[in-house]
């Protein structure tokens, strides 16, 4: 039987899956990513995973990886709280009941805060001979014979049955493919960083969720532990923070060299996710290009400038405990649904095909459920010996009926909550 090959271009959360996910199934991968190497610039921090994100990673993982990911993640009380600037409560609700699983199995609803570069240290375990860096994608040239033709910038061409773009929001992959399809600035800009949770009394006050205020505890209230995720909103147009706890259930650092197989993860310590976000045209906010040139100093005296005198004090004495040294800048966008499009062998995932607004956490969600849909629909293809591009029709027919309805939904929330446009 002819072992398909299959070219992934990104090696995010969604590539790194759906390559774990066709090996596992006897195809040929090949994952090409444009960074020179896995550390080449901030991936963020903290990342909320429930049905069907879990369901997906669970479906295309070994099953040790999978156990370790679960094993080095936080389960802090699956609920969404949004308050007022005040600390009001505004709504405060579950995640969600369970969502259907990629595999259209019930399951029990499961929520849980991953730190991101250890969910990604964990994917890129075992795929060390898969992943070539280096590799930004210049074109691609679909053959007579169907097969697909990938060159890179460093003058390198590769050859598969099917290509995938998972190359995110600025995704090249999808300018070639669909130059129709619009990707719009949600005009929201975040500032995004940590609040460290490190020290024996501020991690025992944190994890008992009930610190009283006194001596180097006193910035920690207890509604931060509350909820997997907390808004605090100005209003409708106005800056807005959010807090996302992770507190692991086993130190990565530990957990990782002691699991079977050993998987080397950097250590990392207790923390609140933290974000102080605004509407782009806010008088206070500059322009993006000025905003990515501020160090992490300058963009926590912004965020400070947001947050008002007004705001409740227990905001401002997180805010003063954000790290300085994690801060970045985050532009937010937003993708149109695009109409259906002839299947052929190239196809996307993830933000290069429906970016979304974090409003909802939903963005890696979906990309990992896309990653196990596309592993299920070519693996039936190759187990009955049809057409690889049969298997991408079915799975772009099922992705936009699931995906774009999120991305609206995602819209809706954020304008409400937020101000994006």
């Amino acid at each position: 039987m002819h072992q398909h090959r299959v070219i992934i271009v990104g090696a995010g959360l969604g590539g790194l899956t759906l390559a774990h996910g066709l090996r596992a199934r006897g195809f040929d991968v090949a994952v090409y990513e444009r960074d020179p190497h896995p550390d080449a610039r901030p991936q963020g921090y903290r990342v909320q995973l429930d049905e069907p994100g879990l369901a997906g990673l669970e479906s295309c993982l070994p099953e040790h990886l999978f156990r370790l990911g679960l094993a080095t993640a936080a389960a802090p009380p699956a609920r969404v709280s949004v308050r007022d600037r005040h600390l009001g409560v505004l709504t405060d609700r579950p995640t969600g009941p369970s969502s259907d699983a990629s595999d259209g199995a019930a399951r029990p609803h499961r929520s849980y805060a991953f730190n991101r570069p250890t969910l990604r240290q964990i994917l890129l375990f075992g795929l060390a001979d898969t992943v070539h860096y280096g590799a930004e994608l210049l074109s691609w040239e679909r053959k007579q014979d169907g097969t697909v033709t990938a060159r890179f910038a460093d003058g390198h061409e590769a050859s598969a049955d099917l290509l995938v773009g998972a190359d995110g929001v600025g995704s090249k992959v999808r300018e070639l493919l669909l130059p129709q399809a619009v990707v719009e600035d949600a005009g929201l800009r975040l500032i995004y960083g940590k609040i460290p949770l490190d020290g024996p009394a501020v991690a025992a006050e944190a994890r008992a969720s009930g610190p009283e205020a006194n001596g180097s505890t006193a910035a920690l209230p207890p509604w931060v532990f509350d909820s997997i995720f907390t808004v605090v909103t100005g209003g409708q147009g106005h800056p807005h923070v959010g807090f996302g706890p992770v507190r692991f259930a086993h130190s990565p650092g530990l957990a990782g060299p002691a699991h079977t197989p050993a998987v080397p993860l950097d250590s990392v310590g207790d923390y609140i996710a933290c974000l102080v976000g605004a509407p782009a045209d806010h008088p206070d906010m500059p322009s993006f290009s000025t905003l990515r040139g501020l160090g992490g100093p300058a963009l926590r005296e912004l965020a400070g400038r947001l947050v008002g005198d007004d705001w409740h004090p227990d905001v401002h004495r997180l805010l003063e405990r954000w790290d300085p040294d994690s801060l970045f800048p985050l532009r937010i966008s937003t993708a149109r649904p695009v109409p259906p499009w002839e299947a052929g062998p190239v196809t996307l995932l993830g933000d290069a095909i429906h970016a979304m607004s974090p409003v909802l956490a939903m963005g890696a969600n979906t990309a990992i459920r896309d990653a196990a849909e596309l592993t299920r629909t070519l693996t039936e293809a190759a187990d009955s010996e049809t057409p690889l591009v049969d298997a991408v029709r079915v799975y772009e027919l099922r992705m936009r009926e699931y995906a774009f309805p999120v991305v609206a939904a995602s819209r809706r929330t954020g304008r409400q909550r937020i101000g994006q446009k």
